[in-house]
């Protein structure tokens, strides 16, 4: 009888024993294949949030450092608050960089310009606007963001952020030349009654900085005004507006679908966002600033006393452009690189920051969960090798009188190994593939327990603290927080878990009768037939 049939035997007619080893690796197999299963689906949902998130980056200050704060308590007169256009342009021609622009932004506060809001004007106002200590004033509901353009097929076409529906985008001459044209939304135009053509007036409202002023009352204060002309309207395209969790599952985004003015502080994250999509305007980068000297010197002949304190350093210097770098890379793998490629180019105080250097703050139980499920599969392996090996010792202990006869018939030790190796393989291998099945279950109800227990508020990151760093100002166009990654967080059944798996816990198993094997080799038949 040859030591295939032997083994298949041995297995029928050791049924006591066949049972407790199958115990043992099912019970194992089970924790392994929860903990793999887990392990997989919190970095998929990694994966896949970080691939709604974009493949985008920013150069700049991160004013909530608290280092960078310390330091700019006292700053020393040689530090660069500016980023040059030359080193602009010198990160965006990376290998990894796919397309960028820069951009200087503004805004300003309207007397006659009416403003778009997606949810107010879709229900009460009433039940919708939130005051401040001020009196009533509505922050969201006032200031129109200005957004500077460099590059005249305008970046939020680009990444299908927005599309063009009427007229056209800027010219050359319009970016070189900082020609007064402007890019707005087709339901702000419509709420003003403008068409692609017309005149408008930028009416900058001059605040006088007074501490008890009225910001909702406009009718006496003046205005700095700026003519011009409609050349283009554009639709916030539909997979923009799409809120997490009131459509289910997130649509997967474009690599690169993050470029957008970060909502305005004193409005709640999703409806900030909207506005600033729908009120957005696209203008040059030349004209853009300017505007902003022109309001400048307008404000400093009406109110003088505002910038009585700044030296003339500090007003040379904000005479100066101020951009924001936007780069989308090729791939969101290429993140990394480009940040270790790109910091020793960068000045002091200045770094790169990413689409998805968020994640950890909106998805840290995720992040835990993960490292629980690392640690978990190291103790269940380890657990399983010495239990198994134990277990297979112990039996063949039990069997030495069986061994000694096959090695007195001339068997070698190596065909007899063969045997206790498939002997333990077939009931391995039923024990894995049951709990294959039952271990998913395991694995969704131990994360769905974990994630319940260490659940998290939602993350807000418009709060004014995040208003004064650069990847504030560029937030995601899809709506992220602890709630909506979760929508993107399920355990169930792929190739790549069962293949894992099943190599894991046969790996396993094959190390533990390898060692117990070693038994063997110390086997003497005549001492043991004599015995």
């Amino acid at each position: 009888m040859n030591f295939l049939k032997r083994a298949i035997r041995s297995v029928a007619r050791q049924k006591s024993k066949s049972l407790i080893l199958f115990t043992v690796i099912f019970v194992l197999g089970n924790i392994l294949a929860g903990s793999v299963i887990i392990q997989q689906s919190t970095q998929h949902v990694e994966k896949i949030t970080k691939e709604q998130m974009g493949a985008i980056a920013t150069v700049g200050i991160d004013w909530n450092d608290k280092e960078i704060q310390k330091e700019f308590e006292d700053p020393s007169p040689d530090m660069e608050t500016n980023l040059d256009v030359k080193l602009i342009k010198k990160v965006g021609a990376s290998p990894y960089i796919k397309y960028y622009d820069y951009s200087e932004s503004s805004g300003f506060q309207s007397k006659n310009l009416k403003l778009f809001n997606p949810s107010g004007d879709k229900k009460d106002k009433a039940d919708d606007k939130t005051e401040d200590k001020a009196g009533g004033f509505t922050l969201m509901e006032q200031f129109i963001p200005i957004r500077g353009v460099q590059n005249p097929k305008i970046m939020d076409i680009s990444l299908n952020k927005i599309k063009l529906v009427e007229g056209s985008v800027f010219t050359e001459e319009d970016i070189q030349k900082g020609n007064k044209v402007v890019l707005i939304s087709k339901e702000f135009a419509s709420k003003n009654g403008l068409h692609v053509g017309d005149e408008m007036t930028i009416d900058q409202l001059i605040m006088s900085g007074e501490m008890n002023e009225n910001p909702n009352d406009t009718s006496d204060k003046e205005t700095y005004d700026t003519q011009v002309e409609v050349v283009g309207l554009y639709q916030v395209l539909e997979t923009v507006q799409k809120k997490s969790g009131k459509s289910g599952k997130s649509s997967k985004a474009d690599s690169g679908s993050v470029v957008h003015a970060a909502s305005i502080s004193g409005s709640n994250g999703e409806d900030g966002l909207d506005f600033q999509m729908y009120n957005t305007f696209y203008m040059p980068n030349k004209t853009v600033h300017e505007m902003n000297q022109g309001y400048m010197g307008f404000l400093t002949t009406k109110s003088p006393g505002l910038f009585s304190d700044m030296s003339e350093k500090e007003l040379a210097e904000s005479a100066k452009p101020f951009y924001v770098p936007v780069y989308q890379l090729k791939s969101i793998d290429d993140l990394a690189k480009f940040k270790a490629d790109t910091k020793p180019l960068l000045p002091k105080f200045y770094s790169v920051m990413t689409s998805t250097d968020n994640f950890d703050t909106i998805a840290g139980q995720f992040s835990k969960l993960s490292k629980i499920a690392k640690v978990v599969i190291i103790a269940a392996v380890s657990l399983s090798i010495i239990l198994i090996l134990l277990i297979v010792l112990l039996f063949m202990r039990d069997r030495k009188r069986e061994l000694g006869i096959y090695l007195s018939l001339g068997d070698k030790k190596s065909t007899i190994i063969l045997q206790i190796m498939i002997e333990v393989l077939t009931i391995a291998i039923i024990a894995l593939m049951l709990s294959l099945v039952t271990g998913k279950f395991l694995g969704s109800f131990a994360s769905d327990a974990f994630l319940q227990s260490n659940s998290v508020a939602k993350t807000n990151t418009d709060t004014i603290g995040d208003m004064m760093s650069q990847q504030a100002l560029f937030s995601t166009g899809n709506r992220f927080s602890a709630e909506s990654v979760l929508e993107n967080y399920s355990v169930s059944f792929t190739p790549f878990y069962i293949v894992t798996y099943l190599l894991v816990g046969l790996a396993t198993v094959m190390i533990s009768v390898l060692l117990s094997t070693l038994y063997i080799f110390k086997l003497k038949p005549k001492k043991i037939l004599l015995g």
